[in-house]
């Protein structure tokens, strides 16, 4: 098996242009697979985040209203003393607020698709992939021979992948009917085209590996995980989106409940504050009246009393009471 790796041997220049042509004829294949297998993985994903998000968009919309709701009482209440601990969020909430495949990684040629992918029957399926590895040979930016024939290339790659990604049969046939890179490049010596063909095939193998490293970071995505997820539930007969969206339903009557036990909560506590507290004026000056007297006692005043009670009954000023206030 050749190795992509491997450098030509420094031989006359006639053998060193075949060397490489031998060796880039081997690889164009390869980059075409990789990069089909890259899209078929790429436009697999979108679409089943197209279907989650269109089964979870308004629940995890709800609960995500929900948790700032909650976090906000919270927050309102750790201000008067009182520590809460965050609950732990539903996966598909948590997968919901985060990024897409598409958007985690820098996928060359590619724009995020704005619609759903198209269901095509088997055939038109396999046509799909056929028309798309077509287009590929004779359009990939890696071929290129210039940087004016590179820019044509890159731009008819990412249509190409833009109609593969919606499954758009029609789009591939039309760009079948375009032209090659308009224009071609004269070769004056067999120096020139030796490094020319060095130049393409550098990009070439830079490119497989890149697209190795893509797929791997596609397989850690947390989209692929659930995918898998999905396709398993799927074989044992049961709807794993109508099981995301019944436990979203019910994470949103929780976080309901709990709101309202918050607000509540946090109700009653500031009633208790209005009758107990203490300005933090009259505070300032308690405290530095105290500091002042030598005689200090912990028992300096009715008022300084009762702040410290109703300090002391909070769950977080237990510990650090007397880190806080050093009374000796």
């Amino acid at each position: 098996m050749t190795n992509p790796n491997h450098s030509p041997a420094k031989t006359s220049l006639h053998e060193q242009i075949e060397q490489i042509s031998a060796l880039l004829n081997s690889l164009r294949p390869r980059l075409v697979e990789a990069e089909a297998e890259l899209s078929e993985r790429l436009a697999a994903i979108s679409a089943f985040e197209f279907k989650l998000r269109s089964r979870i968009a308004k629940l995890t919309d709800k609960l995500d209203k929900l948790d700032a709701e909650i976090q906000e009482l919270r927050r309102k209440m750790r201000w008067l003393g009182e520590g809460w601990q965050t609950d732990p969020e539903n996966e598909a909430a948590a997968w919901a607020a985060g990024e897409r495949a598409a958007e985690s990684g820098d996928y060359r040629y590619r724009e995020m698709p704005e619609a759903p992918r198209q269901n095509l029957a088997e055939e038109e399926k396999a046509s799909l992939k056929q028309l798309y590895r077509q287009l590929a040979r004779r359009f990939h930016p890696d071929m290129a021979v210039d940087k004016e024939d590179r820019k044509y290339r890159t731009q008819m790659m990412m249509a190409i992948n833009a109609a593969y990604a919606a499954g758009d049969l029609e789009k591939l046939e039309q760009l079948l009917l375009e032209p090659d890179a308009p224009h071609t490049i004269v070769i004056n010596s067999e120096q020139e085209q030796l490094d020319l063909l060095t130049r393409e095939l550098t990009r070439v193998q830079n490119r497989l590996q890149e697209i190795k490293d893509e797929l791997a970071q596609l397989d850690k995505h947390k989209s692929t995980f659930m995918m898998q997820r999905q396709e398993e539930v799927a074989r044992a007969g049961r709807d794993w989106f109508a099981e995301v969206a019944a436990q979203l339903r019910k994470d949103i009557d929780k976080r309901q409940i709990e709101r309202d036990v918050l607000e509540q909560q946090l109700a009653n506590m500031n009633d208790d504050f209005a009758e107990t507290a203490v300005s933090s004026e009259d505070f300032a000056d308690i405290v530095l009246d105290a500091t002042l007297d030598d005689s200090f006692d912990p028992q300096i005043s009715a008022e300084f009393d009762r702040y410290i009670d109703r300090r002391r009954s909070k769950n977080y000023f237990e510990q650090d009471y007397e880190d806080d206030y050093d009374l000796d």
